[in-house]
């Protein structure tokens, strides 16, 4: 059984990539406006930039003031957003079939007119630093921060999104002009879409929105970063300690992702997962805990994270310690395996449901691997992956790797320049 829909690419003569997925059994489009540039672009005094060009896109254009941008994606009846991450600005939205033409005229216009009013700017600088200030006010998440920040110090990976209340008070009109410059052109945006439509109608829409959108930036330099695996503590007056430990991980592109995947989700993706159960479940140090990875295009980076009282944080550490070591040393049983297969099989094929799902993953494989890949290959490759090849990409990433850490809470953990998994 064939998954996937109808798939189309075309490259516009700016370089703008277009990706559709039609969808005839649905009501609503997604579409996405996604620019290769983002924190990983700034240089040092310019992080915090793109997050701040993504709020600004929203807040003037030439045909639309602020109060209208507002009214105009509340009438349309759908759902308006924007988010920056390392590697991308998107802009992206999904109304309802009928929309289309009227949604991709905001999106474009957003995206190629914005004024930037320095008046504007004024007046969202408070509030990127409320977002700042808050973010900070939730230890579960700075922690995160901290340690990607110490495990990339000299790196723009490593600085936050958000930027600091210092960068993103300094920024100016001239910044951000003179950012959008570089990065904001047609070799480096992908347009995706995916729902109701017809293609060849979606299509000429998005070339006449984009005639006018620069064919080139500048060129994207990407360095890889070197890990620093040091050992980071914020002090903080907390009921809990917030700590995150890990190391390198794959990349986005890697071969090895199907079984690193179900090795992560054994570990401790889910709640059957045996960090979850031997830390919450068994022993009731933890509400929240678990493990994760962030692949990026040449790096990445694997974490276990999670809150407990302060008593209890180096026992925790020792059961994470533990159960990390375990999954390389031992192999995995194969009801775990398939209890992992099963439950990323699931939420890819309930993702089909989804016209977002399916739009931001059209985004995702232009940009990953410059080709669709097809559902079907997603299954069939989850389903190839052996007890053996979980214990050997555990063994290959994770056995006597050195470890950063980043703790928040009140008490110091004992640290060892020479912790490994």
């Amino acid at each position: 059984m064939n998954l996937d829909s109808e798939f189309e690419k075309h490259t516009l003569s700016n370089g703008v990539r277009v990706l559709m997925d039609r969808m005839d059994h649905v009501r609503s489009v997604a579409m996405g406006f996604f620019l290769e540039a983002g924190s990983r672009d700034e240089s040092s005094p310019e992080n915090g930039l793109a997050h701040v060009i993504e709020h600004m896109l929203f807040k003037g254009t030439e045909r639309r003031d602020a109060l209208r941008i507002a009214t105009e994606s509340n009438t349309l009846g759908g759902h308006f957003n924007a988010f920056t991450t390392q590697d991308t600005v998107c802009l992206h939205a999904r109304v309802v079939d009928e929309k289309l033409d009227a949604a991709l005229d905001l999106l474009a216009d957003l995206l190629g007119h914005s004024r930037h009013a320095p008046e504007e700017l004024e007046r969202e600088r408070n509030v990127i630093l409320e977002e700042i200030y808050m973010y900070q006010d939730t230890p579960d998440e700075q922690v995160v921060d901290n340690f990607t920040e110490a495990l990339w110090q000299a790196s723009s990976l490593g600085r936050p999104i958000l930027g600091t209340p210092e960068t993103v008070s300094a920024f100016t009109r001239e910044h951000i002009l003179d950012f959008t410059g570089r990065h904001f052109a047609g070799d480096r945006l992908v347009v995706a879409l995916a729902g109701n439509f017809d293609p060849q109608h979606a299509l000429a829409e998005v070339e006449r929105q984009l005639a006018g959108f620069q064919p080139k930036g500048a060129q994207r330099t990407i360095e890889r970063p070197a890990p620093v695996f040091s050992h980071v503590f914020d002090e903080r007056d907390l009921e809990q300690e917030h700590i995150c430990i890990g190391c390198e991980s794959i990349t986005r592109a890697s071969e090895d992702r199907f079984a690193y995947s179900i090795m992560n989700w054994i570990l401790g993706g889910g709640m059957n997962s045996r960090i979850f159960q031997e830390v919450r479940e068994k022993r009731g140090l933890a509400y929240s805990i678990g493990s994760f990875f962030r692949p990026y295009v040449d790096t990445g980076y694997f974490a276990i994270s999670g809150g407990t009282r302060p008593e209890n944080a180096e026992e925790v550490m020792e059961i994470v310690l533990r159960e990390t070591r375990k999954i390389y040393n031992e192999a995995v049983d194969a009801e775990e395996l398939e209890s992992a297969r099963e439950a990323l099989k699931g939420g890819v094929l309930m993702g089909l449901e989804s016209t977002n799902w399916r739009m931001h993953r059209l985004a995702d494989m232009e940009l990953t691997f410059g080709r669709y890949i097809e559902v079907d290959e997603v299954i069939r490759r989850l389903d190839a992956v052996t007890v053996k090849d979980v214990q050997d990409v555990a063994e290959r990433y994770l056995k006597g790797s050195p470890v950063g850490m980043a703790v928040i809470g009140p008490k110091a953990l004992p640290q060892s320049d020479e912790l490994k998994f």
